[in-house]
């Protein structure tokens, strides 16, 4: 597991809006986390504590840091929704909330998503909930602790590490750009014209790779698989992806090759065409060496990383040096030299304590597991341990629960049929909802999913709990993939509500965007969806 102490390891962030990697946020007793998070993309009005929002995220199986996903060849492919791409997902469902991606302590066999710091669980993850599991704790001191870490990262340093991260997705843009062109100027032979832009992208790969070398900090930055992101100015912020390209090579002639492979039967049937065809070759291959020098020199822009302020040691970069841009970027603009809380752009660190936030909870897959141990520890606080008040803060601060496609390698218990416990829940008056497809619920290999689903929806709905229940790609073969992009079916489902609440409200403002150089703008971002429509 990646971490260590607060001062471990910093990468550049593609921005100053994050996302960010913190590892080893300590939470309950010696329990401790990784985490991944991003902060609010438009500002409250109300700056008051009580008033932020906080979406807590856990993940499902599979899902891992996307360098760690890209070994393993079960979850490759999966590599669109790694626990980064899945907070930015998040972030634009929830663009004024803070979102916290927490990773699972174990991924057995880089596969298996094992949340032991919540609920008790075998190698497989699969859960054995316990009446008290102190997850509730844990949950509360991960957020403290978490703001504490965010707070202390000097503000000079974010700002910094994002301005060479902007610089290198420049250099990088211009090589692609370069590469491209190479592409589509090579029309004699295409072969040789694929192999070549293939040897200049592996050895600007290799350059960029060799000249980003980083330090032990604190945070780490997102690493996006297939995800275009644009700041509130319009600037694209882009993907980043692992360093994981071993194919760097010379480039070899196949100009040549292909001449002397064919060179005796031209000779033969046309002397001239031959010499005509090797000129037009010749200038094509000069023209083509040329680009490559220039894609090489782009793509290696060195970077001065800046050092943590509490960080001793140097030590090889875990994080990614070969980013893959899909759209020019725009120029960097420069900062304040004495930001305001009017111009800061890190305006979301000003009052941070995210345990006091209202809090969304949302669980995906085998995240799920965690949800449902809070509800058992929901009962245990509220009606066996009545008198101990220590929890009622944050217990009072969950609006909303989410179960996306919840299930796990277990026979039972995928969802809560208990009565009491549902009481219980209905009881704290929080909103819950259900997202659902036919891989979980209509897989008659496991009819106990389906069984358990119906029990827990329809016992909510007969206690008057305010619940809501949507069946995504319903007309669709159940398979893997659909299941993981109920992410994206459920981040569409709050944008639309979204909009909605926006042409229903009369006269409304549109809500201030706080950008990367503390400007602040007009949008028509997302509200939150916390009050979903029931």
């Amino acid at each position: 597991m990646l971490g260590g102490s607060s001062g471990e390891r910093l990468c550049t962030p593609s921005t100053s809006a994050g996302p960010f990697r913190i590892f080893s946020v300590a939470g309950f007793q010696n329990r401790a986390n990784d985490i991944v998070y991003c902060p609010p993309i438009v500002r409250q009005q109300s700056q008051h504590v009580d008033d932020s929002k906080a979406i807590i995220y856990f993940g499902g199986d599979v899902q891992d840091f996307p360098e760690s996903m890209e070994t393993n060849r079960d979850s490759r492919g999966y590599m669109k929704y790694n626990l980064e791409n899945s907070a930015i997902l998040l972030r634009e469902a929830f663009p004024r909330s803070h979102i916290i991606v927490i990773r699972p302590v174990r991924m057995e066999f880089k596969t298996f998503s094992c949340f032991d710091n919540f609920v008790r669980g075998n190698n497989a993850g699969v859960p054995d909930h316990t009446p008290m599991n102190h997850a509730l704790q844990h949950l509360e001191k991960l957020l403290q602790n978490l703001s504490q870490r965010l707070i202390s990262i000097p503000e000079n340093e974010i700002l910094d590490q994002a301005a060479q991260a902007a610089a290198a997705a420049a250099a990088v843009a211009a090589a692609a750009a370069a590469a491209a062109m190479t592409l589509s100027n090579a029309t004699v032979n295409s072969e040789t014209s694929s192999a070549s832009v293939a040897a200049a992208a592996a050895a600007a790969a290799a350059a960029a790779a060799a000249n980003d070398s980083s330090q032990e900090m604190d945070i780490d930055i997102l690493q996006v698989q297939e995800n275009v992101t644009v700041d509130a100015d319009g600037a694209v912020i882009f993907p980043i992806v692992s360093a994981g390209s071993t194919e760097a090579s010379t480039p070899t002639n196949n100009v040549g090759n292909v001449n002397n492979s064919n060179n005796k039967d031209v000779v033969l049937n046309n002397h001239q065409e031959l010499n005509n065809q090797q000129q037009q070759q010749q200038q094509q291959q000069l023209q083509q060496q040329q680009q490559q020098q220039t894609v090489v020199k782009a793509a290696s822009t060195p970077m001065n990383n800046v050092d943590h302020y509490n960080n001793t040691t140097n030590s090889s970069n875990d994080c990614t040096a070969d980013r893959q841009p899909s759209l020019p970027t725009q120029p960097q603009q420069p900062r304040p030299a004495t930001p305001t809380s009017e111009n800061n752009p890190l305006w979301w660190r000003e009052n941070l304590n995210l345990d006091k936030s209202k809090l969304v909870l949302i669980g995906f897959s085998k995240g799920c597991v965690v949800l449902n141990q809070f509800i058992y520890e929901f009962h245990y606080l509220k009606t066996l341990t009545p008198d101990d008040s220590s929890m009622c803060r944050l217990l009072s601060r969950i609006t909303d629960m989410y179960w996306l496609d919840g299930g796990h390698g277990g026979q039972k218990n995928t969802w809560i049929t208990s009565r009491s416990l549902l009481e219980t829940l209905t009881r704290m008056g929080m909103n819950i909802h259900v997202h659902l497809t036919p891989y979980q619920v209509q897989d008659d290999r496991r009819p106990w999913i389906r069984k358990e689903e119906k029990l827990f929806t329809e016992m909510l709905r007969r206690l008057n709990a305010p619940i809501t229940r949507h069946l995504h790609y319903d007309n669709q073969p159940a398979n893997l993939m659909t299941h993981f992009e109920v992410l994206q079916a459920f981040c569409q489902h709050v944008h639309s509500l979204n909009q909605q609440q926006l042409q229903q409200q009369p006269g409304h403002e549109q809500p201030i965007v706080a950008t990367n150089n503390g400007s602040s703008s007009g949008s028509n971002n997302l509200l939150d969806a916390s009050d979903e429509a029931k």
